[in-house]
């Protein structure tokens, strides 16, 4: 049975992302999170669903690294057995993710959001993490 609800980790592309960084070497996080937002980054074609949900993920736990609030406790505990240094580019990429993903008919999780009408409340949800990756968090 798969995960659905409106935040970030509450789908199952999200949870195959944080799953597989959670079963790895702890020293390979960035490079798994840069290869997951890659999916979306560097696709110029349309970017299929499950792709953008675990770029979604990636993103968010960059975000979270930076002092954004973890979504749960099982994303506190992998962000605290994986430590990992979200860098100027990681930050970039994250930001690039949630900002191409807002972009309508390029990929399928804005059109599902859009289809369902929800995708203004998946935004906002996503907009915390967002400001924190822009740095416009209020501190």
């Amino acid at each position: 049975m798969g995960a659905w609800d409106y935040g970030p980790f509450d789908n199952d592309g999200a949870w195959d992302c944080v799953g597989a960084l959670a079963k790895d070497d702890p020293a390979k996080v960035a490079e798994q999170l840069t290869e997951a937002m890659g999916e979306v980054l560097d696709n110029e074609d349309y970017i299929e669903n499950p792709e953008a949900q675990g770029a979604v993920a990636a993103a968010v736990l960059i975000a979270n690294r930076l002092g954004a609030p973890a979504a749960n406790d099982r994303i506190a505990e992998i962000l605290e057995a994986h430590p990992f240094t979200a860098t100027d580019e990681l930050r970039t990429q994250a930001l690039r993710v949630l900002d191409r993903l807002r972009e309508p008919d390029t990929n399928e999780w804005h059109d599902l959001w859009l289809d369902s009408g929800a995708l203004e409340k998946v935004l906002d949800l996503l907009a915390p993490y967002r400001e924190v990756l822009a740095g416009t968090a209020n501190a």
